[in-house]
């Protein structure tokens, strides 16, 4: 679940004042599934690092699973990422040194949530059963995240946030990737937030919101 409850948040550029967010309120519920889109600079990123307890609001409550990460202290935030919340990056920032398996089980182990029968269950679900024991430079850019898609939810997060999980990618592979997304973020229970500029892509959400001058608008 995820709360923001009039949150303000804004930064100068330049001598400019950017309102991320204005009185912004947004709720999504376990299980639901969101698309973040607006044109660049409208802080997209800001805002999904903000629920993420990466940035601070200037005013309003953050919540995650009726937690107030708004309220928490570093060390208290690095706890709550490492066991409550999934990120997936453009990027993938997978480890050189260790195995697909490795890699996905990483921040699992370091929650103390690693669950061998679900790891299976999630790499046959994203079809990298195979991949187990290859380095990330043996694997393509689609395999590489759809590794980074299981670490995210090996732990079983009750948030994923996903930003622009699928830049790198081709058409047909990034469709792939999100359905996949999508249906393991589902069968989870997680609720899941994905900044992207396709409307391709959000079409795969249940939600799609458009962030513009500090204000959220559903898309329909």
């Amino acid at each position: 679940m995820l709360k923001l409850k009039q949150v303000d948040k804004s930064f100068r550029d330049r001598g400019d004042v950017i309102h991320v967010a204005r009185d912004l309120s947004w709720y999504l519920g376990s299980g639901e599934s969101a698309a973040l889109m607006g044109e660049s600079g409208a802080g997209k990123t800001t805002l999904m690092n903000i629920i993420a307890g990466l940035d601070t609001v200037d005013s309003g409550e953050v919540l995650v699973d009726d937690v107030r990460i708004d309220r928490l202290n570093q060390a208290e935030l690095t706890a709550f990422r490492r066991n409550h919340i999934g990120l997936i990056f453009q990027k993938f920032h997978l480890v050189p040194s260790l195995s697909a398996w490795d890699n996905a089980a990483l921040q699992a182990r370091l929650a103390g949530a690693f669950d061998i029968d679900f790891a299976h269950h999630l790499f046959d679900m994203l079809g990298i059963d195979h991949l187990a024991h290859r380095r990330p430079s043996q694997l393509s850019g689609g395999q590489q995240q759809r590794i980074a898609i299981a670490r995210a939810l090996m732990h079983q997060p009750q948030l994923v946030l996903a930003d622009e999980p699928t830049g790198n990618l081709d058409e047909a592979t990034s469709n792939t990737v999100i359905e996949l997304l999508v249906s393991a973020a589902l069968n989870a229970g997680a609720t899941l937030v994905v900044v992207t500029h396709s409307a391709s892509i959000a079409s795969h959400l249940s939600h799609s919101f458009r962030l513009g001058s500090g204000s959220l608008t559903s898309v329909i």
